[in-house]
């Protein structure tokens, strides 16, 4: 009989510790287990048998291609009041995989957490796709009120549906930005302009990776090699278009190359404060991004037995920014002024003040 309530990570890879990070803020008994990587002691267990005795919901997080004999390596010991999670980036397959493995025995639920341990460190929105098993529907509950708890958003699709947009999308982003990187796409990125920004976080996260979920969101995904091929024809008739232009009419250039537009321009005001809006929109988010990491510098405080409270790091800060203000062309009286509300919160939250 497993332990309900508590939960087990089978593979402690990035992302099994960074999940159990997530678990251990919220205060889940959690047990981990991985044949090569090194988990805590309190909470390590010797074998995936093992854990199905200390765990009622099971994570596999473990690469898509050792899916299916991890999954087969842990059947044995599943009892049915066991939950199995997969948190593959990729579903169809694994969601096959349970369906056949674990049938109608076991329940189970294919998830993909679109986050991973840089968009936790940066407390960046947390969001997570749940694929429910059509045998285990209350597996889906299940799973969505564990990633809810964690502070995820969540939204359900089917795996099909799924790998089909994650192949327009998350293995496009990373197919453009490896071929970025490979051009010769350097780390200092300050002089790229704006409409850079997105690629270069792409570029990041690529780089940030270890190369395995690069492969496995181009290999795994079913759909990922005809979208990949399809984007490459889009290119070339593109450049075709680009020469053949070259030669022709600026006018006829103009509308060959034209990007097709989504709407009617807005007048001049009303597009300003549009992007007035979307801007407050992300300050809004920068700002509770900020007060997530106060948070945890507070708990980190705490843990070392220092005050939360520290006049020091904040006058060092205030000066810091004004120095930043100066170099941006701001006032550093009002940048610092916008701080010392900034600070205030940051007190706040971490009951200080």
């Amino acid at each position: 009989m497993a332990v309900a309530g508590t939960l087990g990570i089978l593979g402690y890879g990035r992302f099994g510790q960074a999940l159990a990070g997530l678990l251990q803020a919220q205060g889940y008994r959690w047990y981990a287990h991985d044949p090569v990587a090194p988990v805590p002691a309190a909470h390590a267990v010797a074998s995936p048998g093992a854990l199905a005795v200390h765990a009622e919901v099971l994570i596999v997080a473990v690469p898509v291609p050792q899916f299916e004999s991890a999954l087969q390596a842990l059947r044995p010991y599943l009892q049915p009041d066991h939950v199995v999670i997969d948190v593959a980036s990729v579903k169809q397959g694994p969601c096959e995989v349970m369906d056949a493995v674990l049938g109608r025995d076991i329940a189970h639920v294919g998830a993909h957490p679109l986050f991973g341990p840089l968009s936790i460190a940066r407390a960046e929105p947390l969001r997570t796709v749940i694929c429910p098993s059509p045998l285990h529907p209350r597996a889906a509950d299940r799973a969505e009120a564990l990633f809810t708890a964690l502070g995820s958003e969540v939204a359900r699709q089917t795996p099909e549906a799924h790998d089909r947009f994650m192949a327009l999308t998350h293995a496009m982003a990373f197919f453009i930005a490896k071929g970025l990187l490979d051009l010769g796409v350097g780390d200092d990125l300050r002089w790229a302009p704006p409409s850079f920004s997105a690629l270069a976080a792409s570029i990041g996260a690529v780089r940030a990776d270890a190369g395995h979920l690069f492969r496995a969101i181009q290999n795994d995904n079913p759909y990922a090699a005809h979208t990949r091929r399809q984007f490459m024809d889009a290119l070339r008739e593109i450049d075709q278009r680009i020469g053949d232009s070259a030669a022709g009419e600026p006018m006829a250039a103009t509308v060959a190359l034209a990007i097709p537009d989504l709407g009617q321009h807005s007048p001049a005001l009303r597009e300003v404060r549009e992007h007035i809006d979307e801007l407050d929109r992300e300050l809004v988010d920068l700002l509770r991004r900020r007060r997530e990491l106060s948070t945890r510098a507070a708990a980190a405080k705490r843990e070392l037995g220092a005050p939360v409270l520290d006049p020091t790091r904040e006058a060092d800060l205030m000066h810091e920014r004004a120095r930043w203000a100066e170099a941006a062309g701001l006032a550093p009286d009002d940048v610092q002024a916008l701080f010392r509300g900034i600070l205030g919160m940051s007190r706040r939250v971490q009951g200080a003040g």
